[in-house]
């Protein structure tokens, strides 16, 4: 029969347990973070990066209204011409401009 000591090794089974202790809670601090970070993508994907309706159709209209053909405002009146953006600021330069 072999003799030695087959004590409990007291201090090792501590150590053991507070490292196990610390290392189960980094595990749930660290799935907690995740969770909370792929919760907020998910909120910005859903709510904040989907454009708001109104106001693609506004923008889309403004862009084509400044890049029109020339055209009467009001077709019975005949008193003001519609022109595209980059033509109104040419005729302003050529009217108003100085020329040196």
């Amino acid at each position: 029969m072999p003799s030695g000591s087959h004590d409990i090794n007291v201090k090792l089974l501590a150590l053991m347990g507070i490292i196990s202790t610390i290392l189960v809670f980094a595990l749930v601090v660290a799935t907690q973070a995740w969770f909370r970070y792929e919760f907020q993508q998910e909120n910005k994907r859903k709510y904040v990066d989907v454009p708001f309706a109104e106001l693609v159709v506004l923008q889309e209209s403004q862009s084509a209204a400044l890049t029109a053909d020339p055209h009467y405002a009001d077709m019975d009146e005949k008193d003001r011409i519609v022109v595209p953006i980059d033509m109104a600021m040419r005729g302003v330069v050529e009217k108003y401009g100085q020329s040196e």
